[in-house]
């Protein structure tokens, strides 16, 4: 009996459920793809569906109703027959099954229309959840919903479109439900696009449901064996066809003189010993000798030629590699860490070069020498040589399932080990944050479990290695063992001859040793493939759309004298949009500055502008040209970007201003110098221009490196300058400088800037302000100040803090101490106590200010910079709660006495701050008496403590609900 309507059998988001989904066999769907303009005429309305057809509409029905996994619903009485796991339907049948799902879906819905994707997606989905398979395909393969909704609705499916959108609909089932996946049938039977409808029946763009639905899959599974291994081998070796021709000519000589061997030797015992002739003997020993030197010299030929085979090749390969790196995407980089990236291109390689020079042609040798032998078997007596191919094939075909479960260890090693080169990698990096937050301890803690899942990866790693080798090597010397009792027993009877014996023992000992040696050396090849596997891996990765060049590049405007926005926007990893709708439309050039709280969305307009980045659904025009159908060099050439990061390349000074225009000559870099202000500097080091900046530029300042990234800018002489908090990361002196330099530099070109100070943009032409990825208002200083919106709020909030010209000295204002909650019913005198109290502290980027759990004793108002407030969850990471900019506070718990800090605050930028101790402020405020200026004080504080610790306890179970899943994300800004 069917379950009843609406009956739970098992929630479609469980975990164990989603690891079961494997990739379905061909249900013959394409079949229903044909025809499918008669299937809405099919089943009217209401019409109950045919009889041998009534587990399709309760599959259906239960799938929309009750988001049931409906791979558990029973077997109706005639399901076996109707829907075998690999059914082909003729198309009349497929109609009908597609007219079933229509007919469920316009009922419920209550709709008619057509409904492509969702219909052949349903009925894929349910089944292959029939066949007890879901519908799973490689991530690669999620894309292109547009397209895939109108050729499934045009009834002109391609081979794998079925599939696609059956998956497409198990996710929607999955995240959204029914309801809003009947939700999206309703909108496109109305005949609304996809992304009008996916915004009605979803309330996000067709793009990011295409983004969140490829980040729901596996990546690719490579079901890549050792067949797909060999065919990448060859088609790397075809360019060098002709020496691999003269390296299987010396591989064919040395397995003729192995199939020739035991011959001599047969012929030297039965007819030069036995009968005692003389010349016999000679003639053998004399072949037995040439045929030796014959084959050492060709061996010697062989190993030189592998030797200069092998690097070329795979040289052609590391290049190939390294041009696709460049060209992935970088939402598919950032799944990896850097040392992974820089292990599969490194080690993993070497040991396909290994493997190449080495392992393959002493295989592929071994395995000519046996087909040697066993030919001279065959020649010498046929029982015997059908006794030795089937004892030695079911000797070399036994431990198959060992090879399997050997290349997943070794996957499983390789994956543990970059995890562990990653951790050492961090703390090296972070051993100042390490060691000012006293978490030695729980790091070496980490590190002991790194390293004992390297150990048993290793162990498991190592003994599945050796134990396929010894197996097969147990094998082969039980089929030698039975062949030669097999010969024995012939020879007994008369069968064969004693010579026939002794040369079937050299050919045993001749196929022993093959096949030995291809067992010893199946660990190396196992090691190659699962490198091999590692690499495709990774470059199978999307390619970053911007170095696609447009079938018809268009040119870049000069000057570009407009810039719009379209209704753009972006999502980094798929799970919420970082840009909604932004639209903006300005004549050029201007300054336009870029202002609103940290994660709004300001850096993400840069990102897009530059096309580091696409929008996932709107545009971005220059001169009513979309920067997508531009010639991307032209583009790329009009537009130089500065942001706060500013690492520079392995090498000389010149060499790094030099990369901004390659074609630049020496008087052009040092121009570029002068303006950015460092030319002087360059020229009073010893070696000048010349000078190696180190790893990262690590032996110059802060403030120099950036300078330099300036001079790289300039040297570009762009249209177009995007500064991404450009001074961020400096210290208060070198962002004055640079302030200075920038203003300079952007007087008489476009200049787009980020930024958290709103001190310069009063001088701004126009002003964006961003709020939670959209764009909230525009104008100039004075209109958005009358406004008194986002900006204003922000303004009144900075323009309290003054610092000094030298951006050492910091103070704040009696309105702005008034601002602060605690301070909000503080007398006036005391207020200017507080004020007169107030020392500045400057900290650099990664100073821990306050540590979680601790009983700090200082209050502090950022005057510059960003603090980052964190809280450690049960994992020992550190999940963010906020980010306080210029005129936030904390350490407001300091003030009361013996109360924990339930957060660790830490400077994300180089800070200046405004502190005040608890012994000041008590003394100050009198709050060791119970006066109304103390209880309204505590209040205050109890306040923030009770929001914060709320906030704290939010996170906390936000950070264990999503455990260790991480997708990348984009910028803060």
């Amino acid at each position: 009996m069917p379950p009843a309507q609406g009956a739970a059998v098992g929630h479609p988001d469980d975990a164990s459920s989603r690891a079961r989904r494997r990739r379905p066999t061909n249900l013959g769907h394409r079949s229903l793809m044909e025809n499918s303009k008669r299937r809405a005429r099919a089943w009217p309305r209401g019409k109950r569906a045919a009889p041998d057809l009534a587990w399709l509409e309760l599959a259906a029905r239960q799938a929309l109703e009750t988001r049931d996994n409906v791979a558990a619903i029973p077997e109706s009485g005639c399901a076996n027959a109707l829907f075998p796991a690999r059914h082909t339907d003729t198309p009349a049948h497929g109609d009908r099954q597609l007219a079933v799902v229509q007919d469920v879906l316009a009922r419920l819905a209550g709709c008619s229309g057509d409904n492509g994707l969702v219909a052949h997606g349903l009925l894929q989905h349910l089944l292959a959840r029939r066949g007890g398979e879901a519908a799973r395909i490689g991530r690669s393969e999620a894309y292109g919903l547009e397209g895939l909704n109108q050729r499934l609705s045009a009834g002109m499916g391609e081979t794998g479109d079925a599939m696609r959108a059956g998956d497409f609909i198990g996710f929607m089932l999955n995240r959204y439900g029914p309801a809003r996946l009947l939700g999206l049938a309703r909108e496109l039977a109305a005949g609304l696009p996809l992304d009008a409808a996916s915004r009605m029946a979803t309330g996000h763009p067709a793009a990011m449901l295409e983004l969140q639905w490829a980040h729901s899959l596996p990546r690719d599974s490579l079901s890549h064996g050792m067949r797909a291994f060999g065919r990448w081998i060859l088609a790397m070796l075809r360019p060098y066809w002709a020496l691999c021709l003269l390296l299987a000519g010396g591989l064919l000589i040395q397995a003729f003189y192995a199939m020739l061997m035991p011959i001599w030797l047969h012929r030297l015992f039965d007819h030069g010993i036995t009968p005692h002739r003389t010349d016999v003997v000679e003639q053998t020993l004399a072949l037995l000798a040439g045929g030796f030197l014959v084959s050492a010299c060709a061996g010697i030929a062989v190993d030189l030629g592998v030797s200069t085979l092998g690097p070329r090749a795979l040289n052609d390969v590391r290049e190939r590699a390294f041009d696709r790196l460049l060209a992935l995407s970088f939402r598919h980089l950032g799944r990896y860490k850097s040392t992974t990236l820089v292990s599969r291109l490194t080690s993993d390689m070497h040991a396909i070069e290994s493997a190449t020079i080495s392992i393959i042609p002493s295989m592929a040798l071994k395995l000519v020498m046996a087909l040697g032998a066993l030919a001279a078997a065959v020649a010498l007596d046929w029982h015997m040589a059908l006794a030795t191919v089937l004892l030695f094939g079911a000797s070399m075909w036994a431990p198959r399932r060992l090879t399997q479960y050997a290349v997943l260890a070794t996957h499983a090693r390789k994956s543990t080990e970059s995890r562990l080169t990653a951790f050492i990698k961090e703390t090296i990096q972070m051993l100042p944050v390490i060691r000012a937050l006293d978490i030695s301890g729980h790091r070496r803690e980490q590190h002991r479990t790194h390293l004992q899942a390297l150990r048993t990866a290793a162990r498991r790693h190592h003994l599945l290695g050796e134990l396929t080798g010894r197996m097969t090597g147990f094998a082969l010397s039980g089929a030698q063992m039975a062949v030669i009792a097999l010969g024995a027993m012939l020879a007994l009877h008369g069968t064969v001859s004693s010579g026939v014996v002794v040369a079937y023992i050299g050919l045993l000992l001749e196929l022993g040793s093959a096949a030995n040696g291809i067992a010893e050396q199946l660990s190396g090849l196992i090691h190659a493939l699962s490198c091999w596997q590692r690499i495709e891996s990774l470059l199978q990765g999307p390619i970053d759309s911007s170095t696609d060049a447009p079938a018809l590049p268009k040119p870049v405007g000069e000057p570009i004298s407009r810039v719009s926005l379209s209704d753009v926007s972006f999502s980094y990893a798929g799970d919420r949009l970082d840009l909604d709708g932004v639209s903006l439309e300005t004549p050029l050039p201007r300054r336009i500055a870029l202002v609103g709280p940290s994660g709004s969305g300001k850096s993400t307009v840069l990102n897009l502008m530059s096309r580091t980045y696409d929008a996932i659904s709107g545009g971005i025009a220059f001169d009513g040209i979309d920067i997508r159908d531009l010639d991307s060099r032209a583009l790329k050439s009009a537009i130089a970007m500065v942001n706060q990061d500013n690492t520079l390349f392995d090498g000389s000074i010149r060499y790094n201003i030099r990369l901004g225009r390659l074609s630049a000559g020496d008087t052009e870099v040092e121009q570029a110098a002068r303006t950015a202000e460092i030319h002087d500097f360059i020229l009073s080091l010893p070696q000048g221009y010349d000078t190696e900046v180190g790893e990262g530029g690590r032996l110059l300042s802060g403030g120099q490196r950036q300078r330099i990234v300036i001079a790289r800018a300039i040297l570009r002489d762009p249209q177009i300058l995007l500064l991404d908090e450009a001074t961020a990361s400096l210290d208060a002196e070198a962002e004055v400088a640079i302030s200075r330099t920038l203003a300079h530099i952007g007087a008489r070109r476009t200049v787009l800037s980020v930024t958290h100070r709103l001190a310069s943009c009063p001088a701004m032409d126009l002003i964006c302000v961003f709020r939670n990825g959209r764009l909230a208002e525009t104008g100039t200083h004075d209109e958005l100040l009358q406004r008194r919106g986002t900006y204003h709020d922000l303004w009144e909030k900075q323009s309290q803090i003054e610092i000094a010209e030298s951006g050492k000295g910091a103070d704040i204002t009696l309105q702005g101490l008034r601002r602060i909650p605690l301070f909000a019913a503080t007398p006036a005198e005391d207020l200017e106590r507080i004020q007169g109290r107030l020392r500045v502290v400057e900290v650099q980027a990664g100073s821990v200010l306050i540590e979680e759990g601790s009983r700090a004793g200082n209050f502090y108002i950022i005057a510059r910079g960003e603090v980052e407030s964190s809280v450690r969850t049960s994992t020992g990471a550190a999940g963010v709660m906020e980010i306080l900019e210029i005129g936030d506070f904390f350490g407001e718990f300091a003030l009361l006495e013996d109360v924990p800090h339930p957060t660790t605050c830490r400077a994300r930028l180089p800070c200046l701050l405004l502190s005040i101790s608890r012994e000041d402020l008590q003394d100050v405020a009198s709050l060791d008496h119970s006066s109304a200026e103390q209880s309204a004080m505590e209040r205050a504080i109890a306040a923030t403590l009770d929001r914060r610790l709320d906030a704290k306890l939010a996170r906390t179970l936000e950070e264990r609900g999503r455990g260790s899943a991480r997708m990348p994300r984009g910028p803060a800004g």
